[in-house]
């Protein structure tokens, strides 16, 4: 939204936020606030109902939540778009609501809401009909465009924009001056894990081939993030016995962890499935290479950066760990690195953007 404001400062833009819950309904509790820097977007936060055992039906209660929050809306706030991250429930039940509103929609489809829901025959049901209803289904890989349409999506509403990254942010930097900044061990490499802890993410598979690196050489493995899955990884790690070379730093804004990017020697992604993750393309812009498992959309950016040396095709551990050990070895130029995602910063991410809204 920052990016759109920046492209045409005469965007009129409003922000409302759905959070799903089982027990509540109507505005949101005090609890929740947005960020200083998002207040010019007027956030406003609105739970939606949820009911587990009828996930097929949610969307036609976020479409109930959705009514409700457009009184919310000023009397003179006529939006000509509305863009919706999220297809089942949010984009499927906003556009119950925008067909009959005459509003075009724009949905986003993520990643999980593809890889996962188009194999809910309800969810895929819903994700179908929407499609039908919505001006265009933004997808954030090509993969998942291609997965849309196999499941019969038509293909003229599917279009594919990657992310964008903060290029200014995700930079490379001295790696000697960051590792400083955090006490590391000059003498040592450093690993970089960022991102939530859950089993999609496959970190017991990265902590197993940490192991076997560690093994070789002075190595570490700092984890940025958390989630239900860290109590596990550290009886792991414990068992493993890296506990002392493996670090649990908790959540960090995009700053610190960009540090971190150039104080690690490589950004490591060991997922089971995937769109085009933010880390991937942060990693890049700051010159470190993202060792990945080969799923998703991933090597669209990746490959032809550096080929698929670093993209491991198997879920092995030994494997994995030879990938680690290359990069170690031999890292490719930072630089070459950053030049390739300045094609894919927020700047270009936006113009994209608008360019479809305008259209629709």
């Amino acid at each position: 939204m920052h990016a759109l404001q920046q492209q045409d400062p005469g965007l009129n833009i409003r922000v409302q936020a759905f959070r799903s819950s089982f027990r509540h309904f109507g505005n949101a509790s005090n609890q929740v606030h947005s960020r200083n820097e998002d207040a010019c977007f007027h956030p406003e936060y609105f739970w939606t109902p949820y009911v587990p055992k009828l996930g097929g039906m949610n969307h036609r209660l976020f479409s109930f939540a959705f009514t409700r929050a457009q009184k919310s809306l000023p009397s003179d706030f006529v939006p000509q778009a509305v863009l919706v991250p999220w297809l089942f429930p949010d984009a499927c039940g906003v556009a119950l609501q925008t067909a009959a509103w005459g509003v075009p929609v724009v949905a986003i489809a993520q990643g999980s809401d593809v890889h996962q829901y188009l194999d809910m025959p309800f969810r895929r049901r819903a994700i179908l009909a929407m499609s039908r209803r919505v001006k265009t289904i933004v997808t954030r890989s090509k993969d998942l465009e291609n997965r849309l349409i196999q499941r019969g999506v038509s293909g003229d509403k599917v279009c594919t924009i990657y992310n964008g990254v903060d290029i200014h942010t995700f930079k490379p930097a001295s790696r000697i001056a960051a590792r400083g900044a955090f006490n590391l061990p000059q003498d040592e490499r450093l690993l970089l894990f960022v991102g939530n802890f859950l089993p999609v993410k496959g970190l017991d598979l990265l902590l197993a081939a940490c192991a076997q690196v560690m093994a070789l050489q002075p190595v570490r493995l700092a984890l940025i993030g958390g989630g239900p899955l860290e109590g596990a990884l550290r009886t792991q790690a414990a068992e493993l016995g890296i506990s002392d070379k493996v670090h649990f730093l908790g959540r960090h804004p995009a700053p610190e962890v960009a540090r971190w990017m150039q104080a690690a020697d490589a950004v490591c992604l060991t997922s089971h499935n995937e769109g085009v993750p933010n880390v991937v393309l942060e990693s890049l812009s700051s010159g470190r290479v993202p060792v990945c498992m080969d799923v998703g959309g991933i090597a669209e950016v990746v490959a032809p950066v550096v080929g698929k040396r670093f993209l491991v095709q198997q879920r092995d551990v030994a494997a994995y760990a030879a990938a680690l050990l290359d990069v170690l070895q031999h890292p490719p130029d930072e630089a070459v690195l950053h030049l390739a995602a300045r094609s894919y910063s927020w700047e270009n991410c936006a113009k994209k953007y608008l360019e479809l809204l305008r259209g629709a």
